[in-house]
């Protein structure tokens, strides 16, 4: 509860303040960007402050943060900016949608989000700066690690482990049992049946177009 500065000004930052304004006793009151990238005073009615001053405008004794950062470069980026701001004195909040299936008394740790329809199963464990897109299954005693990302409609079986850093893309499947190491990519789609190793990729098999056009096929 309380007031909130949102780190980026992109799509998944005005995703997450949207999350936060509907579903949460939080209020957002600013948007930071490093300075080289701030080109404009506002994004959705709200300013936009250079990070490398952010705690004058918007000091961290009275405020928390979420840092609203994508997936690239396997969520390191998300990874470092977290740290710098925890350096400068900020508290990240963490995020449970209402609408999300959780265990009684589940909490989400810092700069961890979890949106709608996701279901999380009891004894699941989820790391630090984890973002869980909506419409997941987590089964039971499974854990996933810090700074993952798991995209949307992924299964992630009984008793697995998601390595730190790790993506999960969407509509993957993770049968029960197994363990993939940090910074794995599990691809949109994908069907893992065994445990990998660190960096282990699982592409994703995408459908191939026809050779006939729409006009020539009879629904």
């Amino acid at each position: 509860m309380g007031d909130v500065i949102i780190f980026g000004s992109g799509q998944v930052a005005e995703v997450i303040c949207h999350y936060l304004t509907h579903e949460s006793d939080h209020r957002v009151v600013a948007l930071t960007v490093d300075g080289d990238y701030l080109k404009e005073d506002k994004v959705m009615g709200l300013p936009v402050v250079p990070f490398e001053t952010v705690q004058t405008a918007f000091p961290p004794a009275a405020h928390g943060i979420y840092v609203a950062m994508s997936f690239r470069g396997l969520n390191d980026p998300r990874t470092a900016k977290l740290a710098e701001a925890e350096a400068k004195g900020y508290a990240a909040i963490g995020h449970v949608s209402p609408h999300a299936v959780v265990p009684p008394g589940f909490v989400a740790k810092p700069n961890t989000f979890i949106m709608e329809h996701n279901t999380v199963q009891p004894f699941v464990e989820i790391g630090r700066n984890t973002i869980i897109w909506s419409g997941n299954h987590i089964g039971h005693h499974s854990t996933i690690g810090d700074n993952c990302f798991i995209a949307s409609h992924a299964v992630i079986s009984g008793a697995v482990s998601v390595g730190d850093n790790s993506f999960i893309g969407v509509n993957a499947t993770l049968r029960d049992n197994i363990s993939l190491g940090a910074r794995c990519i599990v691809g949109a789609g994908a069907l893992v049946l065994k445990s990998a190793p660190d960096a282990t990729v699982f592409p994703g098999q995408g459908t191939e177009p026809a050779k006939v056009t729409s006009d020539r096929i009879r629904l």
